[in-house]
């Protein structure tokens, strides 16, 4: 079975820019993004492409190092948005106002 790639821990990076910035929320505003944006996008993959980028050149890694999962091997984010299938019935099979089923 082939393995997940390892990446840099969540906490390793965390740890890493309280070290440089004294706070994540300190980054955060630093970078000109809410206070909360950087330890989100440490959390949830997909949130903010830009962020994980500024993220990597303030650690002086390539962004591809500290989220191997997050990026396809020539470079470009790997897509977290999941395409919506309807599945409620259009047009004509609604049930019309007033008119009984």
């Amino acid at each position: 079975m082939a393995q997940k790639p390892m990446g840099m821990h969540p906490e390793d990076i965390k740890a890493a820019l309280r070290k440089m910035f004294g706070s994540l929320a300190a980054f955060s505003v630093m970078i000109g993004r809410d206070s909360r944006a950087v330890s989100k996008t440490i959390a949830t993959p997909g949130y903010s492409v830009p962020i994980e980028r500024e993220i990597a050149k303030a650690l002086k890694v390539a962004v591809k190092a500290i989220w191997p999962d997050r990026y396809h091997s020539d470079g470009t984010p790997v897509s977290f948005v999941v395409p919506r299938i309807p599945t409620a019935l259009r047009g004509s099979a609604h049930r019309q106002n007033e008119v009984a089923a």
